[in-house]
């Protein structure tokens, strides 16, 4: 028989160091992580909010849960809410709803019901930057006005579809719109959180700067570890001085089959560099190729306990900062 000769694709060097790394990672966790319980994961979530959960229906997700279940899910591991965000659609119009159904539920189980908050996403689903939309929004209890996200203008540079019908924040002399003035006065006047959601670095701090000159107090940052809103680590201590939390996503920073391509151990500098008392942890789940957000939030805890990461640290990112741009302490 002649001898053949096989290619060896894991001999290349990125096979060979991904391995390296692969089997680094699962031997420098030793005996602490094989002890990590469930118990221990719970405890840290208990009274968590996930700040940022997508769930049926929002026509330009896939999702496979609706806001229902995923409260119910929360309510089952102890979470003490939700936060819905919704591409098409105010979630402050349908939450209400959500919670009446998972009070039943939290009573007949004899649990604490995890709370189901809602907003509004202003792309031209809900009007654009529309001060009547965000009025609205205000008037149905709305907690988030994220501004646009699939329909911002730099959302589509970053996908080449620059178009002229998209949404830009910034005038010609790189201040805010005129309808964004009147927008910061509606979310400061309703004690709301405002996030510039997928804008550039730019709009970003500038948004931030001129809300705050209107009374604006909340500020949350939407995955700027993710493609299409990455910021650097020095970008995101920057603006958190400004008083913005940066959101540390189990979507954009963890791999998944959506979102491959990212540094697993990244966040955990980001965390360690920006402090924990500037970040909140989300699951910006709700897809259905991913686990459901409750799962997702569980696994980045564990992922952090196994870390070393103390629990008092996490529940920092998980349960303390969530609840001050809830306005809740």
């Amino acid at each position: 028989m002649d001898k053949k000769e096989y290619y060896e694709l894991s001999m290349e060097k990125e096979w060979k160091d991904d391995t390296h790394r692969a089997y680094v990672t699962i031997e420098s966790m030793g005996e602490r992580v094989r002890l990590l319980q469930e118990e221990d994961v719970l405890e840290v979530l208990d009274g968590a909010f996930d700040m940022h959960v997508h769930a049926f229906p929002d026509p330009l997700i896939d999702t496979g849960w609706d806001q229902v279940q995923v409260t119910k899910m929360a309510t089952d591991i102890g979470m003490g809410g939700v936060n819905f965000k919704a591409h098409t659609f105010p979630t402050a119009a349908t939450v209400p709803f959500v919670n009446m159904i998972v009070e039943e539920y939290a009573k007949t189980h004899d649990k604490k019901p995890a709370h189901a908050y809602g907003g509004i996403v202003l792309n031209y689903y809900s009007g654009g930057l529309s001060p009547d939309s965000v009025e609205m929004a205000a008037r149905l209890g709305a907690k988030t006005v994220w501004l646009p996200s699939h329909d911002s203008a730099h959302h589509n540079r970053i996908i080449d579809d620059p178009g002229t019908h998209w949404i830009e924040l910034l005038d010609e002399n790189d201040k805010p719109v005129p309808n964004l003035y009147k927008i910061f006065e509606i979310v400061a006047a309703n004690n709301m959180i405002l996030d510039p959601c997928h804008a550039s670095t730019k709009q970003r701090f500038v948004v931030i700067e001129e809300a705050k000159k209107v009374g604006v107090k909340h500020f949350m940052l939407t995955h700027p570890n993710w493609n299409v809103t990455k910021m650097t680590i020095p970008q995101m201590i920057e603006i958190s001085k400004l008083g913005a939390y940066i959101g540390i996503f189990a979507y954009g920073d963890i791999p998944n089959f959506n979102n491959p391509k990212c540094d697993p151990y990244y966040f955990i500098e980001c965390i360690k560099q920006i402090g924990a008392e500037n970040i909140f942890i989300a699951s910006d789940l709700g897809t259905v190729v991913n686990v459901p957000p409750a799962e997702g939030m569980k696994l980045f805890v564990r992922i952090l306990l196994a870390t070393g990461m103390d629990k008092k640290t996490i529940r920092k990112m998980v349960v303390d900062n969530p609840r001050k741009l809830l306005g809740l302490d």
